[in-house]
């Protein structure tokens, strides 16, 4: 495809690249002149302590429950489950 630029070095990208008006994208020129229009989310300060590497590791862990999944029919069951899980974290 081949696109032209206005006056102002702008160009209008086709619907069919995904990007939609109001999208934030990085731009990166690399050194063959290629450029790369990277389509990203920003991510407010106070929240990037979620997307650590730590923290995702620790979220994913605690999502994980590595005890079998048992089918409860009755009351007395569950009652004993409970106990064998008491003070389990």
């Amino acid at each position: 495809m081949l696109i032209q630029t206005d006056s102002r070095r702008r160009i209008t990208l086709p619907s069919s690249s995904g990007i939609k008006p109001g999208d934030t994208v990085d731009i990166e020129i690399l050194e063959d002149g290629c450029i790369k229009l990277i389509p990203v989310e920003a991510i407010p300060r106070h929240q990037l302590w979620a997307w650590t590497v730590e923290s995702k590791g620790a979220i994913s862990a605690a999502l994980t429950d590595p005890r079998p999944s048992t089918v409860v029919e009755t009351e007395a069951e569950a009652d004993a489950i409970a106990k064998r899980w008491v003070g389990e974290d």
